[in-house]
Parts: C-alpha cells; sequence; structure tokens
C-alpha cells in the first residue's frame, strides 16, 4: 500500500511513496495519476503500474526474461522486452500494452528487424487520440546508437524511420507528433513533426555533452555538459509556433550537476546535487523562477511529470523506490475526487495521510462526519480507500466515523 507524507518546509504539499520492499524499484513514468517503473522484487525486471485512482499497484508482466524502461500515454503502456533473446540483455524488442482492452502486450518492431535488430529506449505520445511510439534501433546492441524508430498505433502503419542521413542516432523522445533524438557523430540535438519530411538541427554540440531529452508541446529540455564550468546543467529550447526555429537558454546555470529532467506544460523538474547527493528541483517558467521540489536523504532522481504531479526514483531506504510528489500546494491528492454532497474536492488539512476535509469546505468540522456517515458506501466505491481508512483497516466502516469525530 502507498504511504502519505508530509513534507515539512518543502514547496510540495505532499509525497506518496508508491513502494515498499527490499528490492529495487527504478525509471517511473506517469500519465495522469497512473505510474509506471521497472521493478526486480521477483527475480528479474518487471512492469508494475500504480494506479492513482484506485490506489492499487499490479504488475503488468510476468515473463521471465527482462521488462524495462517503461514509459505511459493514457491507456497505453510501452516498454523494452528481451522474452526473444537468445540471450538476456542480448536482444530486445519493443512491447505495448493496452491497459483498457487487456490481454497480451504486441510487439511492435517487425520480427526482421530494418536496421540492426536491437531495439530500446521506447518513449510514447498520446496527443488526443493519436499515438506514436518512438524507439532506438541499433546493431545487436554493440552501442546506444543507430537509427530512430516511429509507429503510429492505429492498426495501419507500420515501424518508419525518422531520418536516414545517419546511422548514429541516440535518445530519442516524443511529445505530440513532435520528436526529437540526438546524434553522436554529427552532434547536436535534431527535431521533426512527423507530418512533416523535414529535419531541422536545433542545436550544434558534441553529442556527448547531451543527455536526457524531454518535450512537451514546443518546449525541449535535457542535460548538456558546460566545459566552462565543468558541470552538467539544464538547457531548454521555445521552438518557435512555425517550428523552424527556436529560443535556447540554460534554465539551471548553478554549481553541481543537473540532471534527468522532464517537463509538462510550464513545469521543469530535474535531479540536482548542488547540495551534495541530489535532490529534485522545480522551474515554473510561468513565474520565471525556481525552487526544490525534494530535499531528503539519499538520491533523488529519473524524475517523470504529468501536470502537477511528479513521479521520481528515490534511494532515501537505502534501495531505488518510486515516490509520487504534488509539484504545488494547490495539488489534489490523485484520484481524490469531490464526495456526494460536498462543496469542493477533500484535503488532507493536517498532513497525517487522510482527508480530514471531507466536504472540502477548507476546514475540518462536524459536518465532515455528518457527510462522510451519509455517504460511506459512496465513498467506497468512488474514492480511493487509502485517503478514507482512518483507522488503517482496510475499509470503510463506521469505526472510521468514529475516528474522524474524535479528531475533531
Amino acid at each position: 500500500m502507498a504511504a502519505l507524507l508530509l513534507l515539512p518546509g518543502a514547496v510540495s504539499a505532499w509525497e506518496l511513496r508508491l513502494t515498499n520492499n527490499a528490492f529495487n524499484q527504478q525509471y517511473p513514468a506517469i500519465s495522469g495519476t497512473d505510474v509506471v517503473w521497472q521493478d526486480n522484487r521477483n527475480g528479474n525486471w518487471d512492469i508494475y503500474l500504480y494506479n492513482g485512482t484506485t490506489g492499487q499497484t499490479r504488475q503488468l508482466t510476468t515473463n521471465a526474461s527482462d521488462q524495462i524502461n517503461p514509459q505511459i500515454a493514457g491507456r497505453y503502456v510501452v516498454w523494452e522486452d528481451y522474452r526473444n533473446s537468445l540471450q538476456q540483455k542480448n536482444n530486445p524488442d519493443i512491447y505495448l500494452l493496452d491497459l483498457e482492452a487487456g490481454g497480451e502486450p504486441a510487439r511492435l518492431n517487425l520480427l526482421d528487424a530494418t536496421f540492426g535488430g536491437y531495439e530500446c529506449r521506447p518513449a510514447i505520445s498520446d496527443d488526443n487520440g493519436v499515438v506514436v511510439v518512438t524507439w532506438l534501433e541499433s546493431a545487436a546492441g554493440l552501442s546506444e546508437q543507430g537509427r530512430i524508430f516511429y509507429e503510429y498505433i492505429d492498426g495501419t502503419n507500420r515501424p518508419r524511420q525518422a531520418y536516414q542521413d545517419s546511422n548514429t542516432q541516440t535518445g530519442p523522445w516524443i511529445s505530440g507528433q513532435k520528436l526529437v533524438w540526438t546524434d553522436t557523430d554529427l552532434g547536436g540535438v535534431y527535431f521533426r513533426y512527423l507530418p512533416d519530411d523535414n529535419t531541422r538541427l536545433l542545436e550544434r554540440m558534441s553529442n556527448e555533452s547531451v543527455e536526457g531529452l524531454r518535450s512537451s508541446g514546443n518546449r525541449i529540455v535535457w542535460s548538456q555538459f558546460d566545459p566552462e564550468r565543468w558541470d552538467w546543467n539544464i538547457r531548454i529550447c521555445e521552438l518557435n509556433l512555425d517550428l523552424q526555429n527556436g529560443t535556447k537558454r540554460w534554465l539551471s546555470p548553478g554549481d553541481g550537476f543537473q540532471t534527468d529532467p522532464a517537463i509538462d506544460g510550464d513545469l521543469v523538474v530535474w535531479s540536482d546535487s548542488r547540495s551534495g547527493s541530489p535532490d529534485l528541483y522545480l522551474y515554473d517558467l510561468a513565474a520565471n523562477g525556481e525552487r526544490p521540489l525534494v530535499v531528503a536523504d539519499g538520491q533523488q532522481m529519473q524524475t517523470a511529470i504529468d501536470g502537477e504531479l511528479v513521479a521520481f526514483t528515490d534511494s532515501r531506504n537505502e534501495n531505488n523506490e518510486i515516490y509520487l510528489v504534488s509539484a504545488t500546494n494547490s495539488t489534489p491528492l490523485p484520484g481524490v475526487v469531490t464526495v456526494q454532497g460536498g462543496t469542493g474536492v477533500p484535503r488532507d488539512l493536517n498532513g497525517d495521510g487522510t482527508c480530514d476535509d471531507v466536504n472540502g469546505n477548507g476546514r475540518k468540522d462536524f459536518a465532515d462526519v455528518v457527510l462522510y456517515f451519509n455517504q460511506m458506501s459512496w465513498i467506497a466505491a468512488n474514492e480511493p480507500v487509502l485517503w478514507f481508512d482512518y483507522n488503517g483497516n482496510g475499509r470503510i466502516d463506521f469505526a472510521d466515523v468514529t475516528r474522524l469525530f474524535n479528531a475533531l
């Protein structure tokens, strides 16, 4: 069960620990309130999903080989899969699972791979129902470079190459139908709007100095090595409306390494070691300012963001685990909605991990007890039990009414 933690003195209102076991969980991705990650609690890497609406976690893959590097967009989850390898970690493929349709995952890349047969590093985007998956295909796993492929998930298309003039492409990412990648030999960050055949160079630099390309709309961020400062810092490119050129600038030209950026809308997050071990920082492009988001023991890294929810990997408990954090104080708890008869979304006013403001009026009073009593069945059917189970017995019952009343 996920555990809610209050963050004293931090910008975020709340933080959720999504995993709690002695094994490693890492590389999260988020869509809405759903989070996926790779998890080795069963002795090999599997893909797990946390459903923010229900508060439940489930295992998506059970194959004895490794499944790693998941990404999620709406109802679709995509990952790198080694089930067809003659030797483990020798020949991965790209698999996709439709969460709504269920059934077995589908292999996306062709059996007779076009370029090299080693498909990895997938990314996925759902732009108003237009779903596109991209990945890197290299020669038999000999390197992390090759050619970038993409495929529309509409039942009629086959994988296509994004750019054919180079065999040293790597690090693809997609947002909408806007594809970005870097190139080892040519050097720089490249961009293509898929309905348009033209590929554009956004910025020229040595590819070894670029990591972690991520994009949202017309904005692209990455971590870039600055030889003058001898640091890795976050850089952003904001494309013009015609997608021909863009304005580029440093977003975090500070001391220490800034890596693992993620962006959605006006919010950019990254892992930042300016204070020693990596913490999470956030930059609000609308407010034109940065602030710490999560400062804790261990390392906070491998960020992913959707809306005002940030998923990340955290080693504060010695092993790597997955956490979910709110980007602002106004971010509602995942999956919580206005209770029937209430005036607003319920809130956790005292940070104890439960919604004591049941009717959402911004205060704790007897009206919350009355509403809870009258709507127990509705709450059990429509709200994540985690937030309304005041006595911690795993269900909604009259004992919770008593506990809520006694806490007034």
